[in-house]
């Protein structure tokens, strides 16, 4: 079998920085607000803690998130 090289760049290092572009910030935090979310859950779950989880964005938005609910964590 002949190889024709790496079709994939494997795993590489990402230099976390900040956004510059204020309208392309809103856009990677809506894709990743989801999976955040999963995330807080299933952590709360597995360590049977209460969180709260509160995010304010500089447009003057804010998301949170409770688990098991918000009520029940404030």
């Amino acid at each position: 079998m002949v190889s024709l090289g790496k079709k994939t760049r494997g795993k590489i290092k990402i230099e976390v920085k900040i956004i510059e572009n204020e309208d392309d910030r809103l856009i990677s935090f809506s894709k990743r607000c989801i999976g955040i979310y999963k995330k807080i859950s299933e952590l709360s779950t597995l360590c049977g803690g209460e969180i709260l989880f509160i995010i304010f964005l500089p447009t003057g938005k804010l998301y949170s998130f409770g688990h098991p609910s918000i009520e029940t964590v404030s």
